[in-house]
This record gives C-alpha cells, structure tokens and sequence, in this order.
C-alpha cells in the first residue's frame, strides 16, 4: 500500500509518516500542490491524503481534489481530505469534490488509520470482480450491492465513488417517489441543493457512458429527483 501525502507542514507530515510506516504502508510526501499533482500523475498512489491549505493556497488541497478527479488515471482514487478546518459547509464542499472522506486534524491517529483501512477494504473489493451473492438488490435494469457500496447498469459495473453510489441506494427507494435534496444526502451530512445537483450530473454522465439512452433519473423542477425503473 502506497499513500501519497500532501502537506505542507513539514515535522507534521514526518509525524503521519512514522505512523503510517508502522503500519506497513510506504509514503510519498509532497509538500504543493503542484509537486503533488505532478508525482500522483506520474505515479499514482493507491491513496491520496491532502492537506485543504497548502502554503500560499488556502483551498489548495480542494483545486488538487478536483484536479484528480478530472483526470481520467486518477478519477477513482480514494482521497481523504485532512485539515483543520471543520466547519460543516468546507465537508460539504469537499465531499462535493469527490473527496470520500473529510477529516479534520483534531481527530485521533486512531481515527485517521480507521478511516483509511475502510477505503483499503474498498480498494481491494475494487479489485476483485463483484459476488454474485453479495446482498445485491434488482431494480429493473440497475444492480446494487450495498456491501460492496457498487451499482452497474444493464450488466455493466458503474465507475462510482462511494458518495455517488449512497445518492443512488437513496434514489431507488420506493422507485417512482420523488426524493427531495434533503432526502439526498452523502455521508451523514446534510447538503445543500446545489451539492445534490453537482452529484446527479456527475452519476447521469457516468451511466451515460455506458448507456447513451439512460434516463431513469427524472428531475422534479424545484421539488427533487425520481429513480424511473428501466427508462
């Protein structure tokens, strides 16, 4: 396991490191954000944990989220944002992102290596091709494994985070019912209209990749979205 650690606070990130060493896991430090997006490019990490503010860069962990997931070599790897900042609309806006975890530096070690052994555990699902059996559920043309957090489509695995796959299990509730932005919700976090709005283009597009014609999520203007089984 090798973990790509972007931090600008030096005698910090040696801390991170010595800790994630005893666990076995081999660390890249990158103390920018330029540094860091050149090093993960040329050589992807298995998982990404970046400091929000990096230097001169207030948001500069948020613009290399983004920049991660906007590229196709580095668009499904597990990132974990870690700052100091806790204040629930920067977790909205980080999960937003495509972050799967927010962490604020005041949690414990013990916290933090939880956290990534969660993500190891989907890594390694990610690896393996899906059971079968793994509690996975019908809805017309869509597949979901709730155990697995994986959805495909019409047979095919659908290339999504975790955050997308809970907006899509909440989606199919009761097939047909309109599901409100508050009834949408990623991680145990309320979020705002525009977060849900960001997050269904994001799983549209992604379907449609596969599906040039899917149209099962409806948008209910100014009330919600709608799963439409097998349209």
């Amino acid at each position: 396991m090798r973990i790509a650690l972007v931090e600008d606070d030096v005698s910090l990130a040696q801390n991170y490191s010595d800790i994630f060493s005893r666990a076995d896991w081999r660390v890249s430090h990158y103390i920018s954000r330029a540094s860091a997006l050149a090093g993960i490019e040329e050589s992807p990490p298995d998982l990404a944990i970046i400091d929000v503010g990096l230097g001169a860069e207030d948001e500069g962990g948020f613009q290399l989220c983004r920049q991660l997931r906007a590229t196709p070599a580095t668009e499904r790897l597990p990132i974990v944002l870690l700052t100091a900042r806790g204040e629930q609309s920067d977790k909205i806006y980080g999960l937003n992102l495509g972050a799967d975890e927010y962490c604020t530096k005041d949690h414990s070690t013990d916290y933090l290596i939880a956290v990534i052994n969660s993500l190891i555990r989907r890594i390694e699902m990610d690896r393996q091709a899906p059971r079968v059996d793994r509690s996975k559920k019908v809805i017309g043309s869509l597949e979901i494994f709730p155990d697995e957090s994986r959805a495909s489509w019409k047979g095919v695995l659908i290339d999504i985070t975790v955050g997308e796959y809970w907006i899509i299990e909440r989606l199919v509730e009761l097939a047909g019912s309109i599901k409100t932005h508050r009834q949408l919700m990623i991680n145990g976090i309320e979020v705002s209209q525009n977060t849900v709005t960001s997050n269904i283009k994001r799983i549209r597009k992604k379907f449609k990749t596969i599906d040039p014609n899917f149209k099962a999520i409806e948008t209910d203007f100014g009330r919600g979205y709608l799963w439409q089984k097998d349209k």
